[in-house]
């Protein structure tokens, strides 16, 4: 019965170390399912990717220059 009761404890502690580390190990998966998607991609269909690619590179970049000119002077001054 004892072994049954530390095997029960030993179980609970790993489902509790799993919950706590689920988001990195979610996460890990997702960059490693997206890399790998990313790939068969560029094989597949490379100017296809590549546009598509350069689009949210540049999308992204447009975001950045918004978010600094939407910035007060004084909070840019700050930061350096």
């Amino acid at each position: 019965m004892e072994f049954l009761l530390l095997w029960v404890d030993e179980l609970d502690d790993a489902i509790g170390a799993l919950r706590h580390l689920a988001p990195q190990i979610l996460g890990f998966l997702t960059a490693t399912a997206l890399f790998v998607a990313t790939g068969a991609a560029l094989v597949l269909a490379p100017h296809v990717t590549l546009t598509v690619a350069a689009i949210v590179f540049s999308a992204s970049l447009l975001e950045l220059t918004r978010r600094r000119r939407i910035r007060p002077a004084d909070q840019r001054d700050d930061q350096h």
